[in-house]
This record gives structure tokens, C-alpha cells and sequence, in this order.
């Protein structure tokens, strides 16, 4: 297939494009590659995926302008992303996530291309709910200005449905963590943290939950994905997906785990955030039985594979 991956040069579409790659298909990446995070591992990342059935064109999603027009589907990765950005970054939540989506979507429309991807967030959940999070039954009510740019593709992609002839695919993804990942993340920060002896700045005390999800569990989810909408005869239809670990871990012992397994003692600096979720807690069940989905990777095991490669990546 052709494939068009927006966000190429991001974290989950760096090893996505790797992977479609080693099966055979021809990728076209798109990135701004903007300066929310460190630009050398995005165009190491970049560089790694160069190659005869990939090419890489760096623009604004806002303004694509390709001349391919014969794609089998479209993958929207690209976004500003994070909770928590400065006060003079949160414009790209609107600029990126809402208007860059509706550019994308119009895109699609213009070329043809029926068959669309795109990633949500756990973020679009509200956290009230101790049950796990469903994608037919929690109820919607993000905390940040991110969870509500994400909430407000999922409508759109709604409303894109029910006036043409598509069928679209979000997945809303649990805390993606491991090799390559982003610095902004807490594991990655707080491991550059411990290995420099910096002041960690941690979050109501550690005291909240995420289903991290390691990246080869949620490419395992993405290709299952893929193989949905391609089959699928259901146009006009919008399904959403679940794609986490089942399996939440809480702050603090993420940052204990970091401390052992680093043989280093953290600086912890304490303060409150009321635009973090308590807790996330992925329902897999939908995911599972349409997509084949069935995360493997447990936290200790992923973590430690991402340090090896922090290790090697900072050598």
C-alpha cells in the first residue's frame, strides 16, 4: 500500500513508518518538525527511516501540498503534544491539533483518500469515573486544553462521516513510553533528571496513575487498525478505540523503579496540578476483539528496554 503518515518524525510515527516499512509499503511523512522538544532526536529519527520507499517532506499539516494523489490511506499523527506546555505554546493546540486536523481531513477529501487513521487521547476521558476507561460508556470530560483539542477531532472526524463517503479510525492512546520516546514524557525526563542530579518536579506527589503502554504493543494496535479500515465496509462511520496496557502504574513508584534500576537518589521538588488526570485505565475489550489487539510488553521489561537505548542514544 501507499500510506500517508502525518507526524513522521514524532515518536508513535517514527515506529510506525519503520515498521510499515519492513512490510513492504511505501510511506510519504509529513512533519513540521517544531521545537516543543529536542530537534536532534527528530531528525535522528528522521534519518533513520530515509530509504527508497520512504520519503520525508517537512511542512505545516495546515498547508500539505503533495503531488501524490494515489494514497490507500492516511495516517494523522501529527499534534502538539502534551498537557502541559508554556503559556506562549498553547496557540498549537488550536493551530495544530483542531485547525491542523480539519487540514488533513480536507486533504483527504480532496485526494480521494477514504480510508483515515487518527490519534486521540486518553486525555478526552474524565477521570471521575473508578471504573476503566470505555469507549461506549465513560464519560468525556478532559482536565487540559489538549484532552479538549483531541475531543474536538473525534467530533469532526463524526461530523466528516456523516457528509461523505469515509470511514475513519481514532485511537485514543494510553501513555506510550520506550526507545525513542519523548523527552517530555515523565519516565524520560525523570531519567535524564536522575543521571544529571536535577530537581525532578513531580506532580501531586506522584500520587496518580497512568496505563503506560509501550511502543510495540501500540504499533501492534495501530497495523491492527490498518487491516480494520482497509476491510472495512462500513463507510460513513467514525469507530473509536482504546489502545492502553490494562495495567496502570502510579508516578511515584515509575520514579522509585527509575531510582533502583539507576542506583541514583532522586531531588523531588513537590507541586500541584489540576489539569492532570488522577488516574487512566484503559477498557481494551472493543480493541481486542475488532482489532486483534493484545499488549505483551510488561512495565518493568519496557522500561528497561528504554533505558538500554537512552544509555546507547546519549553515547
Amino acid at each position: 500500500m501507499k500510506i500517508l503518515v502525518t507526524g513522521s518524525s514524532g515518536f508513535i510515527g517514527f515506529h510506525l513508518i519503520k515498521k510499515l516499512l519492513n512490510e513492504g509499503h511505501k510511506v510519504i511523512g509529513i512533519d513540521n518538525i517544531s521545537n516543543y522538544y529536542c530537534l536532534k532526536l527528530k531528525k535522528h529519527r528522521t534519518a533513520k527511516l530515509l530509504s527508497k520507499n520512504f520519503r520525508f517532506v517537512e511542512c505545516d499539516i495546515n498547508h500539505i501540498n503533495l503531488e501524490e494523489t494515489d494514497f490507500d490511506l492516511a495516517i494523522n499523527l501529527a499534534a502538539q503534544a502534551g498537557v502541559r506546555v508554556p503559556k506562549k505554546m498553547e496557540h498549537l493546540y488550536e493551530h495544530s491539533n483542531i485547525q491542523g486536523f480539519k487540514s488533513f481531513c480536507n486533504f483527504c477529501l480532496g485526494h480521494n483518500i477514504n480510508k483515515v487513521i487518527y490519534a486521540s487521547s486518553s486525555s478526552v476521558y474524565s477521570d471521575g469515573d473508578l471504573n476503566k476507561f470505555c469507549e461506549n460508556f465513560t464519560n468525556l470530560k478532559p482536565k487540559s486544553k489538549y484532552g479538549m483539542s483531541k475531543l474536538a477531532n473525534e467530533r469532526y472526524a463524526s461530523r466528516m462521516v456523516e457528509n461523505n463517503d469515509l470511514s475513519m479510525v481514532g485511537l485514543r492512546f494510553f501513555s506510550v513510553y520506550g526507545p525513542f520516546g519523548r523527552p517530555d514524557m515523565a519516565y524520560y525526563s525523570f531519567t535524564e533528571a536522575l543521571k544529571r542530579n536535577n530537581v525532578i518536579t513531580l506532580n501531586n506527589e506522584g500520587n496518580m496513575y497512568r496505563d503506560m503502554t509501550y511502543i510495540e504493543d501500540i504499533i501492534h494496535g495501530i497495523l491492527g487498525s490498518i487491516k480494520f479500515v482497509i476491510d472495512s465496509k462500513n463507510v460513513n462511520k467514525n469507530e473509536i478505540f482504546n489502545l492502553g496496557n490494562d495495567c496502570p502504574v502510579k508516578t511515584i513508584d515509575l520514579l522509585r523503579f527509575l531510582e533502583r534500576r539507576l542506583n541514583m537518589e532522586s531531588i523531588i521538588k513537590n507541586i500541584e496540578s489540576k489539569n492532570e488526570s488522577i488516574r487512566t485505565h484503559a477498557d481494551i475489550t472493543k480493541a481486542k476483539n475488532l482489532l486483534g489487539y493484545d499488549p505483551k510488553v510488561d512495565f518493568n521489561d519496557g522500561i528497561n528496554s528504554f533505558l538500554n537505548w537512552h544509555d546507547s542514544y546519549e553515547a
